[in-house]
């Protein structure tokens, strides 16, 4: 696979062709503690606060990591305290490489998804781009060692 051809395909594909279905929410009433418990219960990095299809905000690992690990913060304040007010979006239409540069310039991880009529309908992760991308390199991704300090004896990992 050529670079010109990944590149291609992130200008061309939308982000609505890569997306899975799961969109982890929440709406404003949930105490911090309550929102950590829905991350942790759905396995997800973030969480997005919506009311009837609004986006409010997202509360993401690092929003967690940088305003209440380690604080002496009041586990049944609102989320709304915590939770990034002004997220960075996207709208499903828009091309993957537009949500790669939109994550790049603004250092997140996690995209909320509004339509024309700014209505929430999903959610974009870094992870999901990354299959996006392995995709176009399955010999090299399903050939990597499980243990990168691995040494392989065969080219095919055997």
């Amino acid at each position: 696979m050529t670079f010109q051809k990944v590149s291609e395909a992130l200008n061309e594909k939308k982000i609505y062709q890569i997306i899975n279905t799961k969109l982890v929410q929440s709406d404003p009433s949930k105490s911090i503690r309550e929102a950590i418990e829905i991350m942790q219960g759905t396995g997800s990095g973030y969480l997005v606060i919506s009311e009837k299809e609004k986006l409010c905000g997202i509360l993401t690992e690092k929003e967690v990591a940088r305003k209440v690990l380690g604080k002496n913060v009041n586990m049944d304040a609102p989320v709304t305290e915590f939770m990034n007010a002004e997220p960075i979006f996207c709208n499903p239409e828009d091309s993957v490489g537009t949500a790669v540069d939109t994550m790049a310039k603004n250092n997140c991880y996690h995209l909320p998804l509004l339509n024309d009529e700014k209505k929430l309908v999903g959610v974009i992760s870094v992870r999901t781009i990354i299959r996006f991308l392995a995709g176009f390199y399955p010999a090299e991704v399903y050939n990597l060692p499980p243990n990168i300090d691995q040494i392989m004896q065969s080219p095919e990992g055997g």
